[in-house]
């Protein structure tokens, strides 16, 4: 019985550690990334996700508009993902995907809509999706 107790306080123990210590990751996280930021030739709308992520919307004064993607807290040590409209109809025109920086060529892949979609609809489809979502979200003062 007492045996049960001892490893039941630890159990609690470490899991408030754990608990306290993840809910002063997230807040660093929305500390650090839920910004805006306007400037006459672009709005910058960012906001954390998850844990540690964060997205960042950049909508430019042509029309422009740009969606990075950031999974992990410190975007130089994960994965990231760039969704580029150039000509501001409201449609990826670029996917851009980069591996972590501390990697040797942390580029892995460029999809451009004209000549990958076919081969990427469900991807493309999918950032088409988002893009839609922050644009109606942030909807911004900026004119073409």
């Amino acid at each position: 019985m007492r045996f049960i107790s001892n490893v039941l306080k630890k159990i609690v123990v470490y899991g408030s550690i754990l608990g306290i210590s993840l809910l002063g990751v997230r807040g660093c996280d929305n500390i650090f990334n839920n910004r805006t930021i306007k400037k006459p030739s672009y709005e910058v709308n960012s906001y954390a996700t998850g844990i540690t992520g964060h997205v960042e919307y950049i909508k430019y004064a042509n029309g422009a508009q740009d969606v990075k993607e950031y999974p992990g807290l410190a975007h130089r040590f994960f994965d990231s993902e760039l969704h580029q409209d150039l000509n501001g109809d409201g449609l990826v025109d670029k996917i851009i995907q980069n591996g972590a920086e501390w990697k040797m060529n942390s580029l892995t892949e460029i999809l451009v809509r004209q000549s990958d979609y076919e081969k990427n609809k469900e991807r493309f489809d999918n950032a088409d999706k988002k893009l839609q979502i922050l644009m109606k979200k942030y909807s911004s003062n900026l004119t073409k």
